[in-house]
């Protein structure tokens, strides 16, 4: 397979594992704030909230049998960012309430939501 088409694949893959996860959060009563949230160079996957929590998901998607699961794709580094794209989007949309952090992995229609995180440190400006 091409690497542009290989791309093209994983993109889609992706963007129907975002799908499925704000369905089944909707479900469970969770509204969507933001989706694919562009900030700068990076991206919030899925930003939801129900009643006074805001969560960000970062939704990881392989093909069933991939070399690297789902469950280990996000590296620290990786983690940071989002931390520093929340912090830029809490900037400009302050919220109330407590601010959280979610994992969700799919390995071909199989899902695991990963225990939440607390970020509300994320909503205190350093002096």
């Amino acid at each position: 397979m091409a690497k542009s088409r290989r791309g093209e694949a994983a993109r889609r893959l992706g963007l129907r594992a975002e799908r499925l996860t704000l369905w089944l959060l909707w479900a469970r009563g969770w509204d969507l704030v933001a989706w694919r949230q562009k900030l700068g160079r990076w991206e919030l996957d899925l930003l939801l909230s129900r009643g006074p929590e805001l969560r960000l998901l970062e939704v990881k998607a392989r093909r069933p049998g991939a070399w690297v699961g789902a469950d280990t794709a996000l590296e620290p580094e990786q983690r940071l960012r989002l931390q520093r794209a929340l912090r830029t989007w809490l900037d400009r949309v302050p919220w109330p309430g407590s601010v959280s952090f979610q994992r969700v992995s799919w390995s071909g229609w199989r899902c695991r939501f990963h225990p939440p995180e607390r970020w509300d440190g994320l909503k205190i400006r350093p002096e």
